[in-house]
């Protein structure tokens, strides 16, 4: 399963359509909030609402991986009910890109795309998750270098 992530692009289209163009056969695209584009304007980014999205999406998105199921949501804090039944939680927020483990769960924020406070252009993540093994890369958006590079078995 592909999946391709971005958080805080503020209004932002055009790096959207950017990635969708340059990796465009992903089984997901997810956007942890903060996007400022409504539902339509989004796709094919599903997306979580962030503290500046006005637009009806849910708090929490919730998808199987062949790895576990994996939670998405704007700002940083999880729930211990939210952590313990979920092996990838994913958030936004910060406009800084992460990536931890704990206890047997993965902790990651693809950082923001347009407007980073972490030194970079802009980052954005693709993971690969398979039944036994993932790869998560989260990438400098101008440059493509590559940030972190972990592979989770």
């Amino acid at each position: 399963m592909k999946i391709l992530v971005v958080s805080d692009t503020h209004g932002n289209e055009s790096l959207l359509k950017e990635l969708v163009s340059s990796y465009p056969k992903m089984d997901y695209y997810l956007h942890a909030g903060d996007s400022g584009l409504d539902r339509d304007t989004l796709y094919p980014f599903e997306s979580v609402r962030g503290n500046t999205d006005y637009y009806p999406f849910d708090e929490l998105l919730r998808i199987y991986t062949p790895m576990g199921y994996l939670l998405i949501k704007h700002k940083p804090w999880f729930a211990n009910e939210q952590i313990k039944d979920n092996k990838f939680l994913i958030n936004g927020h910060t406009h800084q890109y992460s990536f931890y483990t704990e206890e047997n769960k993965i902790f990651l924020n693809p950082g923001s795309l347009s407007l980073p406070r972490d030194g970079t252009n802009g980052t954005f993540m693709i993971m690969n998750i398979e039944k036994e093994s993932a790869s998560i890369i989260i990438y400098d958006i101008e440059t493509k270098i590559i940030l972190i590079n972990e592979q989770i078995s």
